[in-house]
């Protein structure tokens, strides 16, 4: 067998409940000699592949392993991505997902994906809501420059079947807020939900929102943390991906 079917073999040892190489463990598994898969080891590292993490005196996957697995992950479009992650969120969590983009300072719904809590709160695609009334709005208009917000909002929002009164000023101060944390909230005491949201730019003048949507009474504390948490990390990974700058650079949109 070859040294580069070896290496290959070596790679393969590696997943998420292998995550880390060390040398006389693969040598068993592999039934190699230590000197050869010490030597493969080196060579894997010096090509980026993989490389040495000395709290576990082993070897983990390189970056060129990222790279090469972003290529590939590449080929699948970002909504799909998008509708990939919040299948597994809404499993997770009592949760109804939501995907939708602006149409003005209206959010149109795209798709939704019903969770499995028995009391849900469920908005149609195709509907047209007032985005500042929803959490993907509100993390949909925080892309936008304050100059256009002005402009497109009136001095005072209201929408009486939620619970939603307040001026200008107010939702352009919390819009900044989520510029800096990386997402957008939405508390509605009158419809008794509570609702988190990101968005990503997929492309010059193409942005999508997204959000988990719950029951006020099914989220304390540390579900909230990890759903924020799941958010982010999907909108990161998709925003890398896209070279949205606001998440590929970690730095938040903004204000204009």
């Amino acid at each position: 067998m070859s040294s580069l079917d070896n290496a290959l073999r070596l790679l393969a040892l590696l997943g998420r409940d292998h995550p880390h190489l060390r040398v006389t463990e693969a040598a068993d598994t592999l039934g190699l000699p230590k000197s050869s898969v010490s030597r493969l080891l080196s060579t894997l590292d010096r090509a980026g592949m993989v490389e040495r993490d000395g709290s576990h005196h082993g070897f983990r996957a390189g970056p060129e392993m990222f790279r090469l697995g972003s290529l590939y992950r590449a080929r699948i479009p970002p909504e799909e991505r998008v509708d990939e992650a919040l299948r597994a969120m809404v499993a997770r969590f009592p949760a109804t997902a939501y995907v939708g983009v602006l149409r003005g300072m209206n959010l149109v719904v795209l798709r939704l994906h019903e969770g499995f809590h028995p009391v849900r709160y469920i908005q149609q695609p195709g509907s047209v809501i007032p985005a500042f009334a929803t959490a993907v709005g509100r993390a949909l208009l925080a892309r936008l420059p304050d100059a256009a917000l002005r402009a497109g909002l009136p001095p005072h929002i209201s929408v009486p079947s939620r619970a939603v009164d307040m001026p200008r000023a107010s939702l352009l101060r919390e819009l900044a807020r989520s510029r800096t944390r990386g997402f957008a909230g939405y508390d509605d005491q009158k419809l008794g939900i509570i609702a988190f949201a990101v968005a990503v730019r997929l492309a010059a003048g193409r942005d999508l929102g997204f959000a988990l949507c719950l029951g006020r009474e099914t989220v304390d504390r540390a579900m909230r943390a990890e759903i924020i948490a799941a958010l982010i990390e999907t909108a990161r990974a998709v925003g890398v991906l896209c070279g949205d700058p606001a998440w590929s650079t970690g730095r938040r949109a903004r204000q204009g």
